[in-house]
């Protein structure tokens, strides 16, 4: 286990889309964009440069003029005082609903660890994206719920060594091998036979 006790790892996130009573919706998250569907869920390789994409939407439940947050956390590193990993997704005024809608395709590199990693979607009502960020201590001085009014895990990383995925490419090649050894030995033996008769 890479860090301690903060989420754990059988975990599946949200399935999307799905509404938070703060004024959140998220329509999906795709961590892997090239293939079809979308991918909450990711085996990468250790340093992998991940593309992604998301949509979603944002409303202020406190009146047209609040200013708010929307921003992704990551469960990157044992440091959580404050949250030190994630991606700004909205700040400013968005409006009472419907808000503002918007699609961003992004990269990020996955953890250097092997582990199992988790993405949350969060928002907040604050004066700006540090205190934001911040207030995920101050709230939970750890990392926040599952899921909450202010958001939920709605993508899941799962980091390999380049060592295990050199281990378990020999273990499918090992049987291929030895099958193909197996068909060469027959054809040498058959055809010895065959100019042995004749």
């Amino acid at each position: 286990m890479i860090y301690d006790n903060l989420v754990e790892e059988g975990i599946e996130p949200i399935p999307l889309p799905y509404t938070w009573s703060s004024g959140i919706t998220c329509y999906y998250l795709d961590l892997d964009p090239l293939s079809d569907g979308y991918q909450q869920s990711i085996i990468v390789e250790a340093g992998s440069l991940i593309v992604a994409e998301i949509k979603f939407q944002r409303w202020s439940i406190y009146g047209p003029d609040r200013v708010n947050q929307l921003f992704l956390l990551y469960s990157w590193s044992r440091n959580w005082n404050p949250p030190t990993h994630y991606l700004p997704l909205w700040f400013g005024i968005s409006g009472e609903y419907p808000g503002i809608v918007k699609v961003w395709r992004y990269t990020f590199k996955a953890p250097s660890e092997p582990g199992v990693y988790y993405i949350w979607i969060r928002g907040d009502y604050t004066t700006g994206m540090e205190e934001a960020v911040a207030n995920i201590w101050r709230m939970y001085r750890g990392p926040p719920p599952y899921d909450d009014d202010g958001g939920g895990i709605i993508g899941k990383v799962i980091v390999t060594s380049r060592r295990d995925r050199v281990v378990s490419s020999n273990i499918i090649a090992i049987p291929i091998l030895i099958a193909l050894m197996g068909l060469i030995i027959a054809s040498i033996i058959s055809r010895s036979l065959k100019k042995m008769k004749g």
